[in-house]
Parts: C-alpha cells; sequence; structure tokens
C-alpha cells in the first residue's frame, strides 16, 4: 500500500473514532432531575368546602318585650290538671285549650315568624334527662346549625335553620315532674327570633315559676 492510500485509511480510522465517541456520549443515560421540588397546587380541592350560607331576614314584626302581665290557664283533663301563665292579650294558635297540648302568641301576630309559647302533657314516660337528650338528638337529625345555648337535666336551649324560610330561630324547652319524681310529666317551650332573645328568657322564666299540678 503507497503512502497516500495509508494516509486515507488512518483517517478514515481516525474520523470512526471520533464520531463513536461523539455518539455514545450524546445517547450515554445521564440521570434525570426535576426542577422546582415544590407540591404543586390542584386544580380542584380534594375535599369540598360548602359556603357559609347567610340566613334570610326576619318578618318585621316588633320584639318580644319583658315584663307582661299574665293570666291563669289550665290544661288537661280533670285527673290531672295543670295550671300555669300565659301573656294576657296572647290567644291560642293551631290547637284548643282544651286539649293536652296549646300553643300562645298575640292576638295578630303573623301565624310564621314571630314568637310563641307551647305548653304540653307529656306522656313518654320518661325522665326529664331523657327528653332533654331525645330533643337534642331529633333537633340535630332534622335540622341545620344547631348550636346549643344551654343544657340541664330538665332544660335544653338552641338555636337551629328553619328550613322552610331560612330564618334562624331561638328555642328553649324544659320539662317538669311531680315532687319527688323524676319522670317528666309537663313540657313547655318559648321560640322566636333573635330580636325577641331578652323576651324569651323572661316569658321563660315567668312561665316556668307558675306552673303547677292541680290537686
Amino acid at each position: 500500500m503507497s503512502m497516500r492510500g495509508l494516509g486515507a485509511v488512518l483517517v478514515l480510522a481516525l474520523v470512526g473514532l471520533v464520531g463513536g465517541f461523539a455518539v455514545g456520549h450524546v445517547v450515554r443515560a445521564e440521570p434525570v432531575t426535576l426542577s422546582g421540588a415544590s407540591p404543586v397546587p390542584a386544580r380542584n380541592p380534594s375535599i369540598p368546602v360548602d359556603p357559609v350560607r347567610p340566613y334570610a331576614h326576619d318578618i318585621p314584626y316588633p320584639g318580644l318585650q319583658a315584663g307582661l302581665s299574665y293570666r291563669r290557664h289550665t290544661i288537661g283533663p280533670p285527673s290531672f290538671r295543670w295550671a300555669y301563665d300565659v301573656p294576657r292579650g296572647w290567644q291560642p294558635f293551631a290547637f284548643e285549650e282544651t286539649l293536652d297540648e296549646v300553643r300562645w302568641r298575640p292576638r295578630g301576630e303573623p301565624e310564621v315568624g314571630g314568637f310563641s309559647l307551647r305548653v304540653k302533657l307529656s306522656t313518654e314516660h320518661k325522665t326529664k334527662e331523657s327528653m332533654v337528650a331525645q330533643k337534642l338528638s331529633a333537633m340535630e337529625a332534622g335540622y341545620d346549625d344547631v348550636e346549643v345555648l344551654g343544657r340541664t337535666g330538665d332544660l335544653l336551649s338552641f338555636s337551629y335553620r328553619e328550613p322552610a324560610g331560612n330564618v334562624k330561630r331561638y328555642n328553649t324547652f324544659r320539662w317538669f315532674s311531680l315532687p319527688g319524681q323524676s319522670e317528666a310529666k309537663f313540657e313547655m317551650s318559648v321560640v322566636g327570633r333573635e330580636v325577641d332573645r331578652p323576651g324569651l328568657d323572661d316569658l321563660l322564666a315567668r312561665v316556668s315559676g307558675s306552673i303547677r299540678k292541680l290537686p
């Protein structure tokens, strides 16, 4: 082989060597790195968050006032008659006074959205404590946004969202038994709006202090 031919072979070999090195360098696996290792916020939250649902406005009726004058009423059959006081000028609503349950409200008040007093003879043969627990369980199962404001062995006070009008209501129940007994025999409750709360407290105290089992 001549010197020119030998030189050409060496040049080709050198080119092949350099080319192979370059190709190998390009295709050689390199470790993969990710920039920005901070968490990426999800497009949608994994746990749905319910928006705050505002209450509707209460009816524009004057609030219940404290210090009302009262009149004595009775409920129940002759053999199991109870006496209790009701504000003067209030009248029965939806029930007859001679039955075992009566709701009272001022004459002329709208039928929905105001304040009222309710009395009832209890015939479930349960203790006052059991009636408190039963009422709370029923409210939490049937209404939204129930918040307990006060609870004792014979009383339960709470607020809740009234579904029909989407308004916030305040309700207090109290149970009474005969002296020396624990079984609830008489139930009363008062209900109204935020503006009625001072009057509801006074109404509850006054009626509670008047309840008597007649001989």
